[in-house]
């Protein structure tokens, strides 16, 4: 049986959720996604109930109740807590057997090893690393040494970068380690021109108009401000730009407040939190996607799903060179890899990918054909081959896999 232990869930969304929820619904045989329970004062309540009953493939959803936000083992009520919901694994286990696909080493890795440690042969551990916890774990004794064990005893652990690998061998030089990029779903992404420049009038621009994006949370890592001061440049030495700027979170006023600061104010669009279908017409509507993030703490890029969103649009992008993005961007094939902490760098390169049409079309090219490399269905058949071919011994090959 697969058991994908996950504290929170969808319909709360993030990189590392879609990424098991589009790799598990997929699978050749039913899956049991393990996830927190909602109160019924919850303000979601209704948005999580509409969720569950959607067809999710192979998924299905069991919500209990995981009191992991605080870990503190010296707690005996977040000791508690962890064994409560290694017991919930047990149970499900069928007939003592399972895998455990862990979200992240902590909390949800160290629940699956307590669940795995009374049948090591039975019961296997998947772990996720997506590069940012392990270097929040460094700044822990306490998440260091969990993050330590759940790394060294886990089965297979799944990188979604080079980087996220490094980050893991550091921590344990011997972990099972199997890199493979999370996805997309290609197909989605495709729209017609037509669609795709009555979409653009909306902004009520020019036609002429240069207009690139950014998808992502307003937070300083995703570095927005420097996209919108390499704008504000540019424009004032000539060129003609605009910028759609897609997302909410604790920057987002003082991002606004930053293009009213610099007079560019009426060259800019501040959208919000957009659904999957505004998000998809963002994307192929502009001329390219931005996002040169950096590291603010212990908050990294471990991959970039956007990259390959904007990918699939036939958009190309420029991104950071921290963590994991220049695998999710090949440098001068499908986009521009700058280090985003040097604002000139930015700005040379939305500069180039503004005058340079040829450019463009050559990278967008490109990124489609790498975005379809992406498309989950393939992602999903490289873990379920990885599970195959890197636990040996495994006595659980799947049942009509």
């Amino acid at each position: 049986m697969d058991i994908v232990v996950s504290h929170d869930f969808f319909p709360k969304i993030g990189g590392a959720h879609l990424w098991l929820y589009e790799t598990y619904r997929r699978w050749p045989t039913p899956v049991t996604v393990v996830t927190e329970e909602f109160g019924c004062a919850a303000p979601d309540r209704a948005a999580v109930e509409a969720f569950d009953r959607l067809d999710h493939g192979a998924v299905s959803i069991l919500r209990t109740k995981m009191e992991l936000s605080d870990i503190d083992l010296t707690s005996s009520r977040s000791r508690r807590a962890f064994g409560a919901v290694s017991q919930v694994l047990r149970k499900l286990a069928v007939g003592g057997e399972a895998r455990f696909h862990c979200l992240r080493s902590f909390p949800e890795g160290f629940c699956g090893l307590l669940a795995k440690v009374r049948r090591p042969r039975a019961r296997r551990l998947i772990v996720y690393a997506h590069g940012e916890e392990i270097l929040v774990a460094r700044r822990s004794r306490q998440l260091s040494l969990m993050a330590k064990a759940v790394y060294r005893f886990a089965d297979l652990v799944i990188a979604n970068s080079r980087s996220t690998e490094e980050l893991v061998r550091s921590f344990a030089p011997a972990a099972n380690i199997v890199r493979i990029h999370p996805g997309v779903d290609a197909q989605a992404y495709v729209r017609s021109p037509a669609e795709l420049a009555a979409f653009r009038e909306r902004w009520g621009w020019p036609r002429e108009m240069t207009v690139l994006s950014t998808v992502a949370r307003m937070e300083p890592r995703k570095n927005q401000a420097t996209v919108i001061r390499a704008v504000q440049a540019l424009r004032q030495a000539g060129h003609q730009l605009a910028y759609v700027c897609c997302g909410d979170g604790p920057e987002r006023a003082s991002l606004m407040q930053l293009a009213r600061d610099l007079g560019v104010e009426e060259w800019m669009r501040f959208p919000g939190a957009v659904s999957d279908a505004e998000k998809i017409m963002t994307y192929g509507a502009c001329d390219f996607h931005v996002m040169p993030s950096v590291r603010h703490g212990e908050m990294i890029e471990g991959f970039g799903i956007v990259f390959l969103e904007a990918a699939a649009a036939g958009v190309p992008s420029i991104c950071g060179n921290v963590g994991g993005q220049a695998e999710a961007v090949l440098h001068e094939k499908t986009g521009l890899v700058v280090d985003g902490s040097d604002p000139e760098l930015v700005r040379g390169a939305i500069e180039r990918m503004t005058t340079d049409v040829g450019l463009r079309k050559r990278l967008g090219q490109e990124a489609v054909s790498w975005a379809r490399e992406h498309d989950w269905s393939r992602v999903s058949a490289r873990t379920l081959a990885a599970l195959q071919e890197r636990i040996p011994g495994s006595a659980l090959a799947l049942r009509g896999a």
